[in-house]
């Protein structure tokens, strides 16, 4: 009985157990031991961690001697676009002209651009390089913008440093794609590419209709100059397509009109020769032939009158169909210049630390597994 007791009491199985910490839990004398365990981690591979150090910053020293400091200059015009009246299909005066020429209702809309495209679109090469292709004065001389950018755009000292053909480069004049040769097609695919992350076309407020052009180059004068020069491109261009239909329905009045105005004169023409050669005529066949002419002559001008107003008409569709660009913020010097250090030394301090973090681990862990066996 008394042994029982004892064996009940002196058996501390169970309150040990219900004592022990959890796995997943560090009591503090461990964490303890783990920091001295790392302080004699530290002091066994201090001179190692520090030569790793100071050759990633040798190496990022290195690295910015050779990459030279950058300055850039920052510019953004802000602008409206609106002005332009479109619809699904030809509408009013539009409509009466369309199904005047049997085109009847269902054109499709001229308003090609909607929301995000023209963010696309305002930066797409066919734009970028008509803007690159346009004179513009610059320091009081007439510059073809391409020009000038290879120049001063930091292209020729970096991603043509290594080709002499290039950074002797320029075109001779305005040229259409078209037109290019091998070497000019291979300079513009460059340059594109560079102004491509150079530029930017946002929407500031997406319930508002104002757009903002920015761009940063390395030249002040051409931020400024590629900013206006390439607002107005985009205006010229996304105008001529937004009144593509009407333009073409506008030639097509035209012509009408001034074949139709040929035929008048030539049938008054007819018309008065016949006259003045059967003044005393009383023959009911010359009656018949005068009755003719006149007929066709008043029937062409009534239609040539119907053709002249149905083009001044198509005229004015076409003014209230050109969009409008305003600008709201103009591109203003001095535009903000912002410095552009490599950084290299900094990125060579962090690459050494850790890979010398990762090297102390592995050499550690390797002394644990021998020491072990």
């Amino acid at each position: 009985m008394d042994s029982n007791n004892v064996s009940d009491t002196t058996n501390t199985g169970p309150l040990v157990t219900a004592h022990s910490l959890p796995p997943d839990q560090i009591s503090p004398k461990s964490l303890i031991l783990r920091v001295f365990q790392l302080k004699n981690v530290a002091r066994r591979n201090w001179k190692l961690l520090l030569i790793l150090i100071a050759l990633g910053a040798v190496g990022g020293f290195i690295y910015d001697s050779l990459n030279k400091t950058r300055t850039t200059y920052t510019g953004t015009i802000m602008f409206n676009l609106g002005g332009g009246s479109t619809s699904g299909g030809f509408g009013g005066d539009l409509g009466q002209l369309a199904g005047a020429f049997g085109l009847g209702s269902g054109a499709p809309d001229a308003s090609i651009f909607s929301g995000d495209n023209f963010l696309i679109y305002a930066k797409s090469r066919p734009v970028v390089e008509k803007t690159l292709m346009k004179t513009d004065t610059i320091n009081g001389k007439d510059t073809l913008l391409i020009n000038y950018y290879i120049r001063h755009s930091g292209i020729r000292d970096k991603e043509w440093e290594d080709n002499d053909t290039l950074r002797a480069f320029y075109f001779n004049r305005p040229k259409k794609p078209a037109e290019y040769n091998k070497l000019e097609r291979s300079a513009m695919a460059a340059i594109y590419g560079r102004i491509q992350g150079e530029i930017s076309v946002t929407q500031p407020e997406r319930k508002s209709s104002f757009m903002e052009l920015g761009c940063f180059m390395e030249d002040e004068q051409l931020t400024a100059t590629f900013l206006t020069t390439h607002l107005k491109t985009i205006e010229e261009d996304y105008q001529a397509k937004q009144t593509k239909k009407t333009s073409e329905m506008l030639t097509v009045l035209e012509s009408r009109a001034d074949s139709i105005a040929g035929l008048l004169s030539g049938t008054e023409n007819k018309l008065a020769r016949y006259m003045d050669q059967n003044q005393q005529v009383v023959v009911a066949q010359a009656k018949i032939q005068e009755n003719r002419l006149t007929r066709n002559s008043t029937f062409l001008t009534s239609i040539y009158y119907q053709a002249v107003q149905s083009a001044e008409n198509m005229r004015l569709s076409l003014i209230r169909e050109t969009p409008l660009f305003t600008i709201i913020e103009p591109v203003s010097l001095p535009l903000y210049m912002e410095v552009l250090k490599p950084g290299g030394l900094q990125i060579g301090l962090a690459l050494g630390l850790v890979l010398g973090i990762i090297i102390v681990f592995l050499r550690e862990s390797y002394r644990s597994i021998m020491r072990g066996n």
